[in-house]
């Protein structure tokens, strides 16, 4: 399976055309990721970051690049200015091509995920503190019929249900590995 220009271009009209279920939770704090589709080659593959040990929150995670909204920005500019803060992508180059369903943390965000293109090449800039490393997976990686593997996570006190993404050495899982399960499942739609 390929995803190329031409998946890409149905996969616009297919979040087009698909409102994202909002969830009203206040009791929650808002954040916002945003999944970069980065050009590579002929096809595309997805960003993914890997988050510091030193954070109090999601240490040393794989995750797309994210956090909180800050008062007065909306969810969308949350997403493109954390991206640029954590890894150096400039908003000039992002295009929102589309938002994905909320998600709820166990550790209390309300999560809003937006899927965009990436324009221009990157020379990624990455905020140490909170990220250690980025890396890309192309789109046909995690089309792989291996993917997802679904594993039992025990959770406080009870046995939940994971997807897990598997590239090379990185194992994508937890709210990442949510994420990337519904874009993916978006995208074969596109293929």
């Amino acid at each position: 399976m390929t995803f190329d220009d031409a998946a890409l271009a149905r996969l616009r009209g297919i979040l087009a055309k698909r409102p994202a279920i909002e969830i009203h939770a206040p009791q929650h704090r808002r954040a916002c990721v945003l999944i970069p589709l980065i050009r590579n080659g002929a096809g595309w593959s997805i960003l993914f970051t890997r988050r510091s040990e030193n954070l109090t929150a999601h240490s040393g995670q794989i995750a797309f690049p994210g956090g909180a909204v800050e008062a007065g920005e909306t969810l969308a500019q949350a997403a493109l200015r954390e991206a640029e803060e954590e890894v150096g992508i400039p908003p000039r180059h992002v295009e929102l091509i589309g938002r994905l369903d909320d998600l709820i943390t166990h550790s209390g965000f309300l999560v809003a995920p937006f899927a965009a293109v990436v324009h221009e090449p990157i020379e990624y800039v990455i905020q140490e503190t909170e990220v250690v490393e980025v890396f890309e997976v192309p789109v046909e990686a995690l089309l792989d019929v291996a993917n997802p593997e679904v594993r039992y996570v025990p959770f406080r006190g009870r046995n939940f249900p994971a997807y897990f993404y598997r590239y090379g050495d990185y194992e994508i899982w937890g709210l990442t590995g949510r994420m990337v399960k519904a874009f993916v499942d978006l995208i074969w739609q596109a293929v």
